[in-house]
């Protein structure tokens, strides 16, 4: 069974599944699910904005997926047979969805709560200023990388927010303003980081190191903060799984 992680997608900050999540999940070819959603694409609830087609590429051909919406998706798998298999999904994914609306609306009350604290407010200001000699630093590290050969060396700026998310608060998924949604203690040890990767992919750049190795280096000692900061999840994202879904 895949995790709630797994049959989420977070897009502009709303929670979808896809066709093709749904597809293995339930053990059914995509084909049959895309030949579903074609047959019924003129009812009401296959008509909303969040209902988009999508192109990939699998094995050398474009191939359609969907984006779904909790009640789009549950109006598939209403027309599937209930199988264990069928039940066992759709229990867990209404269960990820709730999860992910507790998250969305605990998150807004945590941002409102920090705009009244002016400890918070004074806290985010500095990081602010931190994160941006951070992203000045990474800014010429992509161009050191581009110079070294490297063709997605923009997309440092994502890998780099992604590696610190995880080594320190094991967040696998990324959160649209997620720093907003920190504490005063979270904050400060984001700042940290930023300062430990800035600092470290100067020297790394001064030293004239493969860029790859400048990389590794920074986030080696990223992870060594965690010596001395155990890690732990973001506090806004510790919720229980709501209880009324569940077998316990």
């Amino acid at each position: 069974m895949k995790t709630r992680n797994e049959i989420i997608v977070l897009k502009d900050n709303v929670a979808l599944t896809t066709s093709l999540i749904l597809s293995e999940s339930i053990g059914v070819e995509h084909r049959a699910i895309l030949i579903l959603i074609r047959k019924y694409k003129d009812r009401e609830i296959l008509k909303s904005s969040a209902f988009e087609m999508r192109k990939l590429k699998t094995k050398g051909r474009d191939a359609e997926y969907y984006y779904l919406t909790e009640s789009q998706s549950m109006f598939i798998l209403t027309l599937m047979n209930n199988s264990e298999k069928v039940l066992d999904f759709k229990e867990s994914l209404i269960n990820a969805f709730v999860h992910y609306r507790q998250v969305a609306l605990k998150g807004y009350n945590k941002i409102q709560n920090n705009i009244d604290n002016q400890q918070w407010i004074e806290e985010r200001t500095k990081s602010k200023v931190i994160r941006k000699e951070c992203t000045d630093v990474i800014k010429v590290f992509i161009e050191y990388a581009k110079e070294q050969g490297s063709e997605s060396a923009d997309k440092y700026y994502m890998v780099i927010s992604k590696m610190q998310l995880k080594c320190l608060f094991l967040l696998e998924q990324r959160y649209p303003s997620v720093r907003d949604l920190m504490n005063a203690r979270e904050l400060n040890l984001m700042e940290l980081a930023d300062d430990v990767i800035a600092k470290s992919f100067t020297k790394s750049m001064l030293e004239k190191l493969p860029y790859k190795e400048c990389f590794q280096i920074a986030k080696e000692r990223v992870i060594g903060l965690t010596d001395y900061f155990p890690v732990s999840p973001l506090a806004f994202l510790l919720l229980p799984q709501p209880k009324e879904l569940t077998n316990e």
